[in-house]
């Protein structure tokens, strides 16, 4: 098979058809590495809002505020004060 038989124009039509190949592989690879990033960028975002997340918890939580007060009861027998403290445990209301 001679030059002309392959490619009727003869060479600078395989470098052009060479060229496109070449560039439809790298826009391929591109596009398959701006995916790998975007999967990283988001990845990193959402552990970071997560991390947020669980910082405000934590702070919120051990900043010693009580979002419930703790409920007193007063009740009197015989003339004596009886006073009931009852406060909430994870188990739930304690009556001391």
């Amino acid at each position: 098979m001679t030059a002309t038989q392959s490619a009727p124009l003869g060479f600078p039509e395989n470098l052009y058809a060479l060229m496109r190949r070449a560039g439809v592989w790298i826009m391929k690879g591109l596009l398959a590495l701006s995916i790998i990033f975007m999967a990283g960028v988001i990845a990193i975002a959402t552990a970071a809002a997560g991390i947020a997340l669980a910082a405000v918890a934590l702070m919120t939580r051990l900043s010693g505020k009580r979002s419930e007060p703790a409920t007193v009861y007063r009740e009197t027998a015989d003339g004596d004060a009886i006073t009931l403290e009852a406060r909430k445990t994870p188990r739930g209301w304690t009556v001391e």
